[in-house]
């Protein structure tokens, strides 16, 4: 009886002793007459037909009737034993009868009683199911595997699945706040299962909500968004910042250009605020930030984020995205909401692999990630490794400047006496060149009835490479040692970035039903500088044409102890949890010099220190670090069937800065079981970083003089330096808020479901560099900078400050609508966000009041610099996507409008406003065998592009005209401080996943 699995085995053997037990039936079976006229049908269709006819039922596994094989057969009024011979000699079955039953098996002799090979060929069959919750309501992103196989799938919006199993096969279906079920596949190859809640764990809850008892998203007091790793995947996106961004509607992230480090690290922000206004959490622990601050001229601009990018995409369970004030649940920084990264804790091995390449021809990604679960005990052991290269791409314009002298017919004799210009090539506009390395563990281990220990090791190293601007030999001998380049130079800056993280913790119920959780995680991340294919013109002949600029490094450690348990029954009401904590912080900030060519200046009449990027000095060094204690309470509590209400506080004490208090009431209630309305209010605040404190350097920035981008050395100070109180910059302190949200949910259908939810994000003294403040003769700058004995070197100086109040106020739209059509699956969703940021309040200092001229420039806070906060973002992102599944065809197409954007110049003459674009992504898959699927697509299949800067659309090649200035001598084509999708155009890739 080999290879018939042992429920049909046993089945079976069950039958036989029945048939045994009622002699003379068997034969009574075989004599009952068929008639048959079939053609080329599959055994299956014959099988429904003689059971129709003689009212047997066949047993059989599933597998042993999906052959490629067909059955012609045509019988009038014959025995079945006839009937059942015949088809035993066509498809190389035996079958033996038990009761009214006819058991099916494979012919494993011939008739010499050898072995044969000649049975059909066998295959998987397709399962398909539904699965709801007690109420019979749809239940979408249920886990289904089949139990110790590997590959898997999870339910669409309708609560629909389809899987490859056999006959006895067990199959597992598992999600957050249900009771994971275990389902024998029988001969019902269709299925209809029910699964039932459960008190979630303490650490399990979608970010939001601490209640022990599950909700979902249309569920929730508040707006979250669960984005699951197969979703992800279907975006064609390679880099998790790029993944949300075309899958939540609030986030949005861009890859900068000629930016420094942050060509490197993207920043990334929600519902159109700061980077450092969203808070991330990995496995429901806080991440630390990156150790960089965005200095140039760049969306969030002064800014210090977190970088999702240094995650594992092929580690990643799903992304919680909380769209809602957060601050007196999870701490600083969740003004805007909260992510939280889930990653993978299950047993199989699964391999992505993925190439690609821009339509231009440039920018080629690769990606080979592998992640493999393992049993350990009872636990489960799930590692990851991942590789990701990415070439760079450019999209400059033409240089139109001079490059030996100012003089423009002079200039052309020198270019012809020297062997020409190519003019294409002067810039590198696009993307970094990065190469990356990852390795992630993540452990759960039970250790004994209700305690599980758990640990979470990641660690990951980046190589990136980008240009600055091109330095002329026309800039000799200030800035180019022609010696060294006759021609000038395009200087690169690369980075070393290394992330390091360890997280252990232990976790279990009391025997009075207190849930409890103890973890510490430490983990940081160390930003290299290296400037390539430069000079220190100070140093003349002498000077090293690569440098060692300094590093940057931020360590945090983080310690928290959670108690949960829900008194609902003891209140007798349907629940009433009670969540609270206390949580302890150490934040570690260190900036280390670079080597003394990168930064000293050798002789005042040349600028000192590397072109591009000045290294660190031995006076920017920093080595600080402070602590922060806090402790919470969180109270849910069904009131009524209906009526849901939410309660938190939190106390945190900062040791440099003083203390914070947070607080949140979110209601929801239930009009009726398909029409919800919900609301909530809470005040936040986010302390200032670490960095914002302490950071400090020189750097050459490309700052607007006269409307026109002028390079500049500019001095970043802390707020506590005497430069900053000379110009009567106060001490940091937090930012406030004030969020408002009132939103509806609804299912309308059983598979539709609808939300929307409006917003409002009050901010009071938002942290924002004060400046640039520009030296010229005679200024307050000058005088304070002169009497602090500042080099005329630094053109520029900077600091962080509390003077900006803003309003944020928008509107979510998430619909979604999962049809069956046709044989099969299609899901549909339109996501939409829209919102506007206005600046309410400039607050001026103390020697400088907030006192605009005539272009609305302040002279700490000057047009452009309020752009980057009101305009450099989308005010809207609508998104429309249709996933369509048929067997073993997967059809994908996305469409994603991108508002306008702006960018302000001091000069107001000079704006610039890009319209509205739409993005169409679209893929197509196929399931070559049940493990492994792969996937051709395009990701901006029009080659969509931003609007050119205004002189390249209208300019008609005129130098003379206004719009000329913001191009850079013609080599930004597009612009660089507003961004919406990037500049890069299509990008075509074939993709592979496979599950074992």
């Amino acid at each position: 009886m080999r290879n018939i699995p042992l429920l049909t085995f046993i089945t079976a053997m069950l039958f036989c002793v029945i048939g045994y037990a009622a002699p003379g039936h068997t034969q009574g079976v075989l004599d009952r007459e068929v008639t048959l006229d079939i053609k080329e049908k599959k055994l299956a269709y014959v099988l429904t037909k003689i059971e129709e006819q003689t009212k047997v039922m066949f047993v059989f596994s599933p597998k042993l009737i999906q052959s490629n094989r067909l059955v012609t057969i045509s019988k009038s009024k014959e025995k079945l034993s006839v009937v059942l011979d015949d088809l035993s000699k066509q498809m190389n079955i035996e079958y033996e009868v038990a009761g009214d039953k006819v058991i099916l098996k494979r012919q494993l002799t011939d008739k010499a009683g050898e072995e044969t090979d000649a049975s059909p060929e066998l295959a998987f069959v397709p399962i398909t199911g539904k699965i709801t919750n007690a109420k019979g309501e749809p239940l979408s992103g249920v886990s289904v595997v089949v139990k110790n196989k590997a590959g898997g799938t999870s339910t669409n919006t309708n609560g629909a699945f389809t899987i490859d199993a056999n006959e006895g096969d067990v199959l597992v279906l598992s999600i957050i706040g249900f009771k994971t079920k275990e389902v024998t596949v029988g001969s019902q190859h269709e299925l209809s299962i029910s699964l039932d809640e459960a008190v979630a764990e303490l650490t399990t809850v979608v970010v939001g909500s601490r209640s022990l008892r599950p909700r979902t998203n249309v569920e929730s007091p508040v707006p979250v968004d669960v984005i699951s790793s197969k979703d992800l995947l279907a975006t064609g996106q390679i880099e998790p910042t790029q993944q949300i961004q075309f899958t939540a509607p609030s986030f949005v992230s861009n890859r900068q250009t000629v930016a420094d480090g942050t060509d490197h690290i993207d920043p990334a922000s929600l519902r159109g605020l700061g980077p450092d206004q969203v808070l991330v959490l990995v496995n429901g622990k806080r991440r630390y930030n990156t150790a960089l601050v965005n200095i140039n001229g760049t969306v969030g601009k002064g800014s210090v984020g977190t970088d999702l990018n240094s995650i594992p995409g092929s580690s990643i369970e799903r992304i919680e995205v909380l769209r809602d004030g957060a601050a007196s649940q999870y701490g600083s920084d969740a003004i805007a909401g909260v992510i939280n990264v889930v990653l993978k804790k299950k047993t199989g091995t699964q391999v992505f692999a993925h190439t690609g390449a821009q339509y231009e021809g440039d920018g080629a990604s690769v990606q080979l990630g592998i992640n493999q679960g393992f049993k350990v005990g009872k636990g489960v052991l799930n590692i990851t490794g991942e590789i990701r290269h990415r070439q760079p791409t450019n999209r400059a314009g033409d240089y139109l400047g001079t490059v030996y002298t100012a003089n423009a017919t002079q200039d052309e004799q020198l270019i012809a006496q020297n062997g020409g210009w190519d003019r294409k090539n002067n810039m590198y506009i696009g993307n970094s060149k990065q190469l990356n390395a990852y390795g992630e563990a993540n452990l759960e281990l039970p250790v004994s009835t209700n305690t599980k220990f758990y640990a979470t090791g990641m660690y990951s190293y980046r190589k990136g490479k980008a240009a600055g601007f091109y330095r002329y030999p026309k800039q000799a001998p200030s800035q180019v040692v022609l010696d060294l380049y006759p021609r000038g130079f395009l200087p690169y800056i690369g980075s070393d970035i290394t992330d390091r993280s360890l997280l252990a913790g232990i976790k279990g119920k009391t025997a009075n039903a207190w849930n409890w959780d103890v973890s510490s995680v430490f983990g940081g991340n160390q930003f290299s500088f290296e400037v390539t294919n430069s000079n220190n013109a100070s140093m003349g002949i002498n000077s090293p044409t690569e440098f060692e600029c300094g590093k940057l490094r931020f360590q945090q450690s983080t310690t928290n102890v959670d108690f949960s348990k829900d008194f609902g029954s003891q209140l007798k009401l349907s629940s009433f949890n009670v969540a609270l904590g206390a949580e302890f912080r150490l934040d570690m900030y260190k900036i280390t010099a670079g080597q003394e060519e990168s930064w000293r200046n050798y002789d005042a009449t040349k600028a000192g220190g590397a072109q591009v990027f000045p290294g660190f000095q031995p006076d920017n060094e920093v080595d600080e670090n402070r602590n922060v204690m806090s402790t919470y309470v969180d109270i849910e509590s069904d009131i009524t069937e209906k009526f849901l209400v939410n309660v938190a506080g939190r106390f945190e004490h900062y040791s440099d800065f003083g203390n914070a208090l947070a607080g949140k009431l979110a209601l929801r209630y239930k009009i009726i079981d398909a029409l919800s309305i919900r609301g909530a209010i809470s005040n936040g605040f986010r302390a200032p970083s670490i960095h914002q404190y302490y950071f400090n350097n020189v750097s050459t920035q490309f700052q607007l003089v006269g409307g026109s981008l002028t390079a500049s050395n500019t001095l970043t100070v802390r707020n506590s330096d005497k430069i900053a109180k000379a110009l009567g910059i106060p001490d940091l302190k937090e930012e406030t808020s004030v969020n408002y949200s009132l939103g509806i949910t609804a299912k309308p259908g059983r598979n539709v479901s609808l939300t929307i939810d409006a917003y409002r994000i009050d901010i009071k003294d938002r942290i924002l560099y004060a400046g640039p403040f520009r030296r010229t003769a005679g200024s307050i700058v000058d005088s304070v900078l002169d009497a602090a004995n500042i080099s005329n070197d630094v053109q520029v100086v900077q600091a962080f400050s509390n003077f900006v109040d803003t309003k944020t106020q928008g509107i979510d739209v998430i619909l979604s609508f999962s049809p069956q059509v046709g044989k099969g699956n299609l899901d549909l969703t339109l996501a939409a966000n829209v919102n506007e940021t206005k600046i309410k309040k400039i607050k001026g200092t103390n020697n400088i009041p907030a006192v605009p001229d005539a272009n609305g420039n302040y002279f700490f806070f000057d047009r452009a610099e309020q752009s980057r906060v009101e305009l450099a973002n989308p005010k809207n992102k609508v998104a429309l996507s249709a996933n369509y599944q048929i067997k073993k065809f997967g059809i994908m197409a996305r469409a994603t409008r991108f508002g306008k954007v702006s960018s302000w110049n001091t000069n107001p003459q000079l704006d610039e406003t890009y319209e509205a674009k739409v993005v169409t992504d679209a893929s197509i898959s196929y399931q070559l065998i049940p493990q492994v699927r792969v996937t051709i697509g395009a990701n901006n299949l029009f080659d969509v592009y931003p609007d050119k800067l205004k002189w390249f659309r209208e300019g008609n090649g005129d130098k003379s005209n206004t719009y000329y200035a913001n191009t850079s001598d013609g080599r930004f084509v597009y612009s660089r401080n507003a961004t919406q999708f990037g500049m890069n155009g299509g990008y075509y890739y074939i993709s592979l996943s496979a599950s074992f």
